[in-house]
């Protein structure tokens, strides 16, 4: 992870990250996409999504972590 987030510092770079792994995907991105069924159910910011959801799906998402 250090290296992706160090390359996208360095040179401006955008990755399109698909995960299921919560942890990384907060670690990594600026905004997130959330899916459920192949269609989009949230997007936003990475903070305000892990701090603020707004769609039940997400939620539940959420609370099966540990923060």
């Amino acid at each position: 992870m250090s290296l992706l987030r160090d390359l996208q510092e360095k040179h401006g770079l955008s990755y399109l990250f698909i995960s299921h792994d919560l942890r990384v995907v907060r670690a990594l991105a600026h905004r997130i996409i959330v899916m459920k069924d192949g269609k989009i159910v949230e997007s936003n910011d990475t903070e305000i999504l892990f701090t603020q959801p707004t769609e039940s799906y997400t939620k539940r998402l959420l609370k099966s972590i540990v923060q």
